[in-house]
């Protein structure tokens, strides 16, 4: 007996998969701007300077990206 499974209509599963690769360049921006928060800490030895600020940068571009990206998919479902 096969089980026959409901699939996404295509544009669905597009969307879907746009918003979760953003989400995953939120992540890879914050960690990217924390490693060399740390890295320029370590080399100037100016300890938390660097890292609070490279984090926050990290964030503030991911979720940039993000925001546009969701701006754009508002703009196409209305």
């Amino acid at each position: 007996m096969k089980v026959e499974r409901e699939r996404l209509p295509l544009s669905v599963a597009n969307r879907i998969a746009r918003i979760s690769s953003h989400g995953l360049v939120l992540v890879i921006m914050t960690f990217l701007g924390l490693y060399l928060g740390v890295y320029l800490d370590g080399v100037t030895g100016m300890a938390p300077n660097f890292t609070l600020v490279g984090f926050i940068l990290g964030v503030i571009l991911g979720f940039r990206g993000f925001v546009k990206e969701a701006i754009i998919e508002r703009k196409g479902q209305a």
